[in-house]
């Protein structure tokens, strides 16, 4: 399979950039855990409007406090189709709605190079009941502190946070940012989907039935490594395989290479890719989140995880609160984030 393997040669390192443990020694544990405990509550336009505005606010205040430019963009779907905001007694989630309205946080460092840009995304929104620590609160809280240990001062790029509405219901807020932005101009998305659930329990990390067939090098690490959840994935497409690489490679450095898995999107296989899609249900797993809107339209983007419900027994759970979450864990991903948008925004 040409499904890249954590153990094959990194592409050759980008000029530039601070060295990824240099990039972790700066990343605070507590203001991540301080950042979710704030956030950590129930937060939808449609189920929790209060929550959401609230959380909103937080978020703008903490962005400019660490010296970036904040824009709101709202945003309007007409008969739009997505999912429910809620599990249906019985039945398809998917439902139609006659108007959506909803809004994006764009943060941009000041001053703002002109010109082309690296995004960071992760949403805001929760499902109802869930108080989102884990997801999305934990994406959201890396966001925050990226804000903060950043040095845009040199960049050639711009590097933009964008916080990003309506996930949950289908993927509308990405979907908006990307269809107001000039596709050209956006080199490279990473999106940051439920990242702070580490467990090094034994057996902690499901995997779906048949995955092995596809991915046999990824699976043998993990059975070698009694199938611990403390490991992030980063999923990718084979056009987009060195953005993966600019994450995957300083994680590696900085929490081992057994703590990084790089897995190419099974429905990116040629010839294979449809007809997994039609008869192999996990397959549709890897895209689950606003990264597929950032694929749809082209530009080049990854998922950053801890695989959500494959590994948390807290997913769209009301137990996904903050206690829960591995703080170490998600400031090493919080790291080599940083480090991949250093380096990036580095080039010309």
């Amino acid at each position: 399979m040409t499904a890249l393997r954590t153990g094959s040669p990194a592409l050759p390192r980008p000029a530039g950039g601070t060295a990824p443990r240099a990039l972790r020694a700066r990343v605070s544990p507590q203001r991540l855990r301080a950042d979710v405990e704030a956030l950590a509550r129930p937060r939808g336009r449609l189920h929790a409007p209060q929550e959401m505005a609230r959380a909103e606010e937080l978020v703008r205040a903490s962005l400019e406090e660490a010296g970036w430019r904040v824009d709101r963009r709202p945003f309007t779907f007409h008969d739009a189709e997505g999912n429910l905001d809620h599990d249906p007694p019985e039945g398809d989630r998917r439902t139609r709605y006659a108007k959506l309205e909803g809004a994006n946080l764009v943060a941009t460092p000041k001053p703002c190079v002109q010109g082309r840009r690296i995004v960071v995304a992760a949403h805001l929104d929760t499902v109802p009941d869930s108080p989102g620590a884990d997801d999305n609160a934990s994406a959201v809280a890396a966001l925050l502190e990226l804000a903060r240990v950043l040095d845009p001062q040199g960049l050639k790029q711009t590097p933009v946070l964008a916080i990003l509405d309506m996930e949950e219901i289908g993927f509308f807020g990405a979907r908006a940012f990307v269809q107001s932005e000039a596709p050209n101009t956006i080199t490279g998305a990473l999106v940051l989907e439920s990242v702070g659930y580490s467990t090094a329990e034994p057996r902690s990390q499901g995997v779906p039935t048949g995955v092995g067939l596809l991915y046999r090098d990824q699976i043998r690490q993990l059975r070698r490594r009694e199938l611990r959840g403390d490991w992030t994935l980063v999923v990718y497409r084979a056009a987009f395989r060195q953005l993966a690489h600019a994450v995957a490679d300083p994680l590696a450095e900085i929490a081992g290479r057994d703590r990084v898995l790089t897995i190419r999107e099974p429905l990116d296989f040629p010839l294979l890719g449809p007809i997994l899609g039609r008869l192999v249900p996990w397959t549709r797993e890897f895209a689950r989140s606003d990264h597929v809107e950032f694929w749809r339209a082209g530009i080049p983007a990854v998922q950053i995880t801890d695989t959500a419900n494959f590994r948390n027994p807290n997913y769209h759970e009301p137990t996904d609160t903050p206690e829960t979450l591995d703080y170490e864990y998600l400031a090493d991903v919080v790291a080599a984030t940083a480090c991949a948008l250093e380096r990036l925004c580095s080039q010309g």
